[in-house]
């Protein structure tokens, strides 16, 4: 009986889970994947670099710093709203044993918000959300990000 009720669990939250991503619009969640192409070029770079985070103080020394591992030149850009994706300063050139979750480290986010009013957020540990401007705020907040 436990196992039936557990398995019915596990049913109903994927079904939620999908349902709250077809909530979003097609544009943020195609700048969703393309944040995540940027992110997997991050841990590419950390792999080779004895897993030390990239100069992340701007969008241009991160764009350089990922070009090998990039194949898109534009990795750093929102498809959407074309704006640069802005990134996090404090993370530059600090190896990422210094921070016990990874998936609580911000890399990116977008600069200006979707047409659905959404921001998308990447983490170190190669994740994305996709939060409203408030919870951004938040994010920003405790990240040290202006």
């Amino acid at each position: 009986m436990n196992w039936l009720r557990l398995t019915a669990l596990i049913a109903i939250t994927a079904v939620l889970i999908t349902l709250a991503w077809a909530q979003l619009s097609p544009e943020t969640q195609k700048c969703a994947a393309h944040m995540k192409k940027a992110l997997k070029a991050v841990q590419m770079y950390m792999a080779d670099w004895e897993n030390v985070f990239p100069p992340a103080t701007t969008a241009l020394k991160l764009s350089e710093a990922l070009q090998p591992y990039a194949a898109d030149k534009y990795v750093l850009t929102c498809p959407i709203t074309r704006k640069e994706y802005k990134t996090n300063p404090h993370i530059t050139w600090r190896p990422a044993s210094m921070y016990p979750n990874l998936s609580e480290v911000v890399v990116l986010y977008d600069a200006v918000p979707h047409k659905d009013k959404r921001y998308v957020v990447g983490y170190a540990d190669g994740s994305v959300k996709v939060v409203t401007e408030k919870e951004l705020a938040v994010i920003k907040q405790k990240a040290r990000l202006k």
